[in-house]
């Protein structure tokens, strides 16, 4: 397996729900099997007032509570780092530049640079443009991708319009429009169960099947995402993406083959 290169990840939207209970524990797994490069910074951000130590004791509560785990733990949670940010104010940006820079000299690592936005939508603008700002955007000295997280606009026009604003500081190579829940692995073999296995295949059709219902059962509320809801709704959230991809893994057609 190739090695990922060394760089530093900074999660916008560092205190939330998504970095939390998903990005931090994603990235704790990946460091329990060895691959995360050596030399890696998380360095998260947001308006929160929290310290290095304080925001790895926050993470801390979000990974394996099992005592055999403390070791894998505590050197993973050597690599994060914090820097209070408010997104609105130019002049943080140039202290991240700062703290970046500092970051890489110390810890050996290139300028290599990955920004994930785990903030809400009317984010998306404004983080990258600030970032381009101070030169953070430039691949002259190393890698600088841009991660962003669903939903991409409310409706077609905003998409666009996003997606131009977008490609005003940012290449489309360094640009990755994702949805972290899409990758589900059981929602992915779905394939392999309907057709590669000599049981379903053959009565995965109307004559056999009367009907399909399909319920989205989550342990936890809305808790504190309401203004998130409140903007997007759970139709942009959970149905036109999460619920149509399942009803699509159900219903397709076989495919010629089965990878991208």
């Amino acid at each position: 397996m190739k090695q990922t290169e060394s760089h530093i990840l900074v999660i916008f939207g560092a205190s939330g729900d998504l970095t939390k209970r998903k990005l931090i524990p994603a990235l704790y797994e990946l460091h329990t099997q060895q691959l995360l490069p050596e030399k890696l910074a998380v360095l998260g951000v947001s308006r929160t007032e929290l310290t290095d130590e304080s925001f790895r004791e926050k993470m801390k509560e979000f990974l394996s509570v099992h005592p055999q785990d403390q070791q894998d733990i505590d050197s993973f949670l050597e690599h994060l780092y914090y820097q209070p940010l408010s997104t609105a104010n130019s002049a943080d940006y140039t202290i991240l530049k700062s703290r970046l820079e500092t970051l890489g000299n110390d810890l050996d690592i290139p300028a290599n640079y990955i920004y994930y936005l785990s903030t809400p939508p009317n984010m998306y603008q404004i983080i990258p443009q600030s970032l381009a700002n101070v030169g953070l955007n430039n691949t002259a000295d190393g890698f600088k991708r841009l991660i962003i997280e669903k939903p991409f606009g409310t409706d077609l026009k905003s998409a666009k319009e996003l997606n131009k604003n977008l490609l005003n500081y940012f290449s489309e190579e360094q640009l990755y429009r994702i949805d972290h829940y899409l990758g589900k692995e059981t929602v992915q073999n779905m394939l392999v169960t309907r057709f590669s296995n000599g049981i379903f295949e053959p009565i995965w059709n109307h004559n056999f099947i009367h009907h399909v219902e399909i319920t989205s059962a989550e342990k936890l509320g809305v808790e504190n995402r309401g203004g998130y809801y409140d903007h997007s709704g759970a139709m942009r959230d959970m149905v036109q993406n999460h619920l149509m991809q399942l009803v699509g893994m159900i219903a397709m057609e076989p495919p010629v083959v089965i990878e991208a």
